[in-house]
C-alpha cells in the first residue's frame, strides 16, 4: 500500500486491536483506525507502536507498524520482520512458532520452501510474508 505523491505521517501510540482489514491505535486518548491490505498479526493490546500512514480523504492507509518495546516485530508494505520462538515441526516444510508470547494466544504456522528444523524454544529473527492467510518464510536473519 503506497502513498504515491501523498504526504506520509508517523504517530506513536498504543495498539488496541486488529480486525480483518483495519487496525486501531490509541493516540493521546483518541482511537485512530487505519486500513490495511491484509490482516495484521502479532501485536497485542497495549503494545507501544509506531505507525507510518498516509491519508486519502477520511481514510488513513497503514504503511508500516512497529512494536516500540519488547521483542522486535514490524510490518512494512507486506513484509514482516519478527523475533519468534520455534515451537515444533509439523512436517519437513511447516513449523509452529510463537509470535505473541502470550498464554492466551495460539501459535502460528510457518511454511518454508525447503526442509527446515531447529531446536524447540529457539529464538530467531525472521522475515516472512503472508499469502492467502499463510505465513511463508523468506529468510532467517538471526
Amino acid at each position: 500500500m503506497g502513498c504515491g505523491d501523498q504526504q506520509l505521517f508517523y504517530i506513536e501510540g498504543l495498539f488496541v486491536c486488529a480486525y480483518e482489514r483495519t487496525v486501531d491505535v490509541q493516540v493521546k486518548g483518541e482511537t485512530l483506525t487505519f486500513t490495511t491490505n491484509e490482516p495484521i498479526i502479532g501485536f497485542c493490546a497495549g503494545d507501544d507502536v509506531g505507525v507510518a500512514f498516509c491519508e486519502n480523504g477520511e481514510e488513513k492507509k497503514l504503511i508500516s507498524i512497529e512494536r516500540q518495546d519488547g521483542p522486535p516485530l514490524s510490518y512494512v508494505n507486506g513484509e514482516w520482520f519478527a523475533e519468534i520462538i520455534f515451537v515444533e515441526s509439523i512436517d519437513a516444510t511447516t513449523f509452529l512458532f510463537d509470535l505473541y508470547r502470550s498464554p492466551y494466544r495460539d501459535y502460528e504456522q510457518m511454511i518454508t520452501n525447503e526442509p527446515f528444523s531447529c531446536e524447540r524454544e529457539t529464538i530467531m529473527t525472521v522475515v516472512f510474508v503472508r499469502k492467502n492467510g499463510k505465513n511463508i518464510l523468506k529468510k532467517v536473519v538471526g
